[in-house]
């Protein structure tokens, strides 16, 4: 997981209200997955609201799911 107080592109960029909770981070979970990807890590990425008490916005979490492939792989490598 990779957790952010205050995502940079969920800063900047304005949600329609019609869009609901629409998750900019999205944009960047993309960019994870690609990177991983690109370094012989395929996994699923994706972004989730997380509610924070206190805070007027929620915390950004990218969660990473490496494929089955990568575990077994680093397994053996200890």
């Amino acid at each position: 997981m990779i957790s952010e107080k205050e995502l940079l592109v969920n800063r900047f960029i304005s949600i329609p209200k019609d869009m609901g909770t629409f998750n900019c981070g999205a944009f960047v979970a993309g960019i994870v997955r690609g990177v991983l990807d690109s370094a012989g890590f395929p996994a699923v990425v994706t972004a989730h609201f997380v509610p924070m008490e206190g805070q007027q916005r929620p915390r950004t979490t990218i969660l990473i799911k490496f494929a089955e492939e990568v575990l077994q792989r680093e397994a053996r490598l200890g």
